[in-house]
């Protein structure tokens, strides 16, 4: 065996000099070019896990593998790997640089070890190297594209599933609070119900009997006209609300959907002798977004404050609408138990819930804030234990013609 190196690996001069044509670096080189560089070549023998050369290091020679398989890696972190017929080194001989990268053999190794002096004086008197020394670099690039396109695609088909298990986890939300008003909205949708046939019973006895003027039928029709209206209303807000297909923002008008929102609960709150109190902008702010992810995060904030008010009192859920420096503000408020300082840093975190097993609407106020983002919004809360909170929405002003 030769000397030991100082990186561990056992040195020996290169006999066989024909061993060089292993490497396309030496293509074509005269028989004369390729003894020269081989008496000036040696090689070294690696066991597994043995470092090459360290990092930061300074550089003074570059390598071939003869046999064996190394990993590049930079900071602790592998991010190529090479084999039979690589070589690396070059490119701090070319900069004159320390070192880049750390190279570790994964397997028994045997590499060839030429000097920089070698290095340079090959590189400067044989266009041949140069060329060739492009024709490896190319194929670097081409093979190392090949794997940042793979893991560009695998990346892209996990952010797709991710995406796909958000949107099903918003559906699922919705189809339980839908479910939980489901029993509610019949009874509301009964009253008008009730309205319209009562009334069309008076009328049909009245026109049997010939007994009723112009002005009672007008009366009549604009009876069963409001009730008829009142189903249309509620049963419009339950198919917004339901809608989850992704579309593009669009323009929304804030009251007319926090309206639509408190048309759907105020029956079932009414129940609850919880009062509902809104405060809405005379101008109509207009926001750009998806209506029924709006309205989502609205009943999610109305279920949180009907919750948080179950031993109270008083029982009032409050919504403000203003424009402030020609953005929207929503004010959600309630007369609730409020929240504690050690909760309110941690409120819009994953999975984070004061709520006991199986209450509220499950969706979590961190898909709430999500959700405000994704439209450009922002969210705060203000509260005080044993008096309420107040949810406050921002979004940015919404332009005409934009």
């Amino acid at each position: 065996m030769g000397k030991q190196e100082e990186n561990g690996a056992n040195i020996k001069p290169l006999g066989d000099f024909s061993k060089l044509r292993l490497f396309n670096l030496f293509d074509n080189l005269s028989r004369h070019e390729l003894d020269r560089i081989g008496r000036n070549t040696s090689v070294l023998e690696f066991e597994k896990d043995e470092i090459v050369c360290v990092e930061e290091t300074r550089s003074d020679s570059m390598y071939f593998i003869h046999s064996g398989e190394v990993s590049i890696s930079q900071k602790g972190v592998a991010f190529a790997h090479l084999e039979t017929g690589d070589y690396f080194g070059e490119m701090s001989l070319i900069t004159r640089r320390m070192r880049n990268a750390t190279v570790t053999t994964l397997v028994p190794s045997v590499l060839f070890e030429i000097s920089a002096a070698v290095f340079d004086r090959l590189f400067e008197t044989s266009p041949t190297v140069m060329h060739n020394l492009l024709l490896t670099y190319d194929a670097r690039l081409r093979r190392h594209n090949d794997v940042v396109v793979g893991q560009f695609r695998k990346l892209k088909h996990q952010f797709d599933e991710l995406e796909d298990s958000h949107n099903r986890l918003l559906l699922s939300d919705k189809m339980a609070s839908i479910g939980l008003l489901t029993a509610e909205i019949a009874h509301e949708i009964n009253n008008p119900l009730f309205v319209i046939t009562g009334y069309l019973d008076v009328l049909n006895e009245t026109i049997q009997q010939e007994e009723i003027s112009k002005e009672e039928l007008a009366e009549v029709a604009e009876k069963l006209d409001s009730a008829s209206q009142s189903i249309v209303k509620l049963v419009s807000g339950i198919k917004t609300y339901a809608r989850i297909v992704e579309t593009n923002p669009a323009p929304i008008d804030l009251n007319a959907a926090i309206q639509g929102s408190l048309n759907l609960v105020s029956f079932l709150y009414k129940q609850e002798n919880i009062e509902l109190h809104n405060e809405l902008s005379g101008g109509s702010p207009m926001i750009l977004g998806n209506i029924g992810k709006l309205q989502q995060v609205l009943m999610n904030l109305f279920s949180n404050a009907k919750d948080a008010m179950e031993s109270s009192d008083t029982k009032v859920i409050s919504v403000v609408t203003r424009e402030q420096d020609g953005a929207a503000v929503i004010e959600v408020s309630d007369t609730g138990c409020g929240i504690g300082e050690d909760d309110i840093g941690r409120l819009f975190t994953r999975a984070f819930t004061t709520k006991p097993v199986g209450k509220g609407s499950g969706m979590g106020l961190n898909l709430v804030r999500k959700i405000i983002q994704d439209m450009g919004g922002s969210i705060s809360v203000n509260s005080t234990v044993s008096r309420g909170t107040t949810f406050k929405i921002v979004f940015p002003p919404f332009e005409q013609g934009m």
